[in-house]
């Protein structure tokens, strides 16, 4: 699904229909560029290239690379929010393991055209840059809030509780970057999914014992 455009540049101007598609070709070539390379290996002038146009044309709508992740966030954001809508109540958690089956399926199908975008934030939130801690911790808040739906059904929130759900949204994430592998340590996806749907279940049946 390509990223939808946003309608600012960096100095605030609204771009005419033509900066529009200028704007959406340059995110797109760094989305490309990011399922297939390190961000850091990314350069203005690669994105620039790949689109046909010079860096000074990327600055009129970006302020650099990490510019372009930042607002592709905004997308993710949104599409775990809709993703994640019907499990907020924790309601999910009653059915046992098929729910958290479900729960799991929803989580990475809703970052599935995101996977790029969700690596980097991951790593890169991990060395406490503020506008990637910012950004990760919004595209991971609506797992928080469906698994801490779940995890205090019948307890009382106490730092246990968030420990269990830290630890499942680190594992989450991390099952993220790998969702695009055929297989790894001899296990396809589905069967990947199915041992987080086990971790989750064992966490919330823990925390409603």
């Amino acid at each position: 699904m390509p990223t939808p455009v946003v309608t600012r540049t960096p100095d605030r101007r609204v771009p005419t229909e033509r900066g529009l598609r200028t704007r959406q070709s340059l995110m797109e070539a760094t989305l490309e560029l990011l399922a297939t390379r390190s961000y850091r290996d990314i350069k203005v002038l690669d994105i620039a290239r790949a689109v046909g146009t010079s860096p000074a044309t990327f600055y009129q709508y970006f302020p650099d690379v990490e510019g372009v992740v930042l607002e592709a966030s905004r997308f993710l954001v949104a599409e775990t929010n809709a993703a994640l809508d019907a499990f907020e109540d924790g309601s999910w958690s009653s059915d046992g393991l098929p729910g958290a089956a479900r729960l799991v399926d929803a989580v990475l199908d809703g970052w599935s055209d995101h996977l790029p975008v969700m690596r980097v934030l991951t790593a890169v939130a991990a060395e406490r840059d503020p506008r990637f801690v910012k950004a990760y911790f919004a595209a991971t808040r609506p797992v928080v809030r469906a698994l801490t739906a779940a995890t205090t059904q019948t307890t009382t929130p106490d730092d246990e509780g968030k420990e269990l759900v830290h630890a499942l949204v680190s594992g989450l994430t991390a099952a993220a970057g790998h969702e695009n592998a055929g297989s790894v340590q001899g296990l396809t996806k589905r069967q990947r999914r199915r041992g987080l749907a086990r971790l989750v279940h064992a966490a919330v049946t823990t925390a409603d014992a």
